[in-house]
C-alpha cells in the first residue's frame, strides 16, 4: 500500500463516484486519486457492499491507496496537476470532481527578481516557499531549498527567463 506523505507534497485530488455500478456486489463505488510534487499519482478505490444478513445496510470498504501512475521524465507535476484541473472545470459534464488543488500558487514579484539579478550576488529564489537563497548559479534550476528542502531553487536570471 502507498502512503499519501512519501510522495511529497499533493498538488490535486480528484474523486468520481458510481453511484449504480456494473458490479453485482455493490450498490456504490468511488475512486479518488491523487497528484503529488514527485511526479506520482496516488488511486484509492471505495466500495459498499450489497446488503446482507451481517450486514443489512451494506458495508464500506476501501482498497487503500495504490501507485496509479508515474509522470513521464521532464513532465512538471505542478503544471500536469494543473491541466488536469483546467480539463475538469472545462467539462461540466465530467464525472470527476476536484476535491482539493492544493495551496495557491507562489507568486515571485517580478522586481524582487530583478533587484536579485541587478545587485550581482549569486541569489536564487525557491518556487515552493518563496524564500531568498544565496549561492545560486545564474542558471542553476532545482537545487535543494535550505529552508523547505524542496528541489525547487532557480537562479534569479533562471526565474526572470521563466516569467
Amino acid at each position: 500500500m502507498a502512503r499519501l506523505n512519501k510522495h511529497g507534497k499533493e498538488l490535486l485530488r480528484v474523486e468520481a463516484e458510481i453511484p449504480n455500478p456494473e458490479s453485482t456486489l455493490t450498490s456504490w463505488e468511488r475512486v479518488t486519486r491523487t497528484y503529488h510534487s514527485d511526479g506520482q499519482v496516488l488511486q484509492k478505490h471505495d466500495v459498499r457492499w450489497k446488503p446482507d444478513l451481517a450486514h443489512p445496510q451494506g458495508e464500506l470498504y476501501s482498497y487503500g491507496w495504490k501507485l496509479f501512475a508515474k509522470l513521464k521524465r521532464g513532465v512538471d507535476p505542478v503544471v500536469h496537476a494543473a491541466k488536469v484541473a483546467d480539463n475538469i472545470r472545462s467539462k461540466p459534464e465530467s464525472r470527476w470532481k476536484i476535491i482539493a488543488s492544493g495551496p495557491p500558487p507562489l507568486v515571485i514579484s517580478q522586481d524582487r527578481i530583478v533587484r536579485a539579478v541587478e545587485s550581482g550576488e549569486m541569489i536564487g529564489f525557491c518556487k515552493e516557499c518563496g524564500h531568498e537563497q544565496d549561492g545560486c548559479e545564474p542558471d542553476a534550476r532545482n537545487y535543494p531549498c535550505d529552508r523547505c528542502g524542496a528541489k525547487a531553487v532557480y537562479g534569479a536570471e533562471e526565474c526572470l527567463i521563466g516569467l
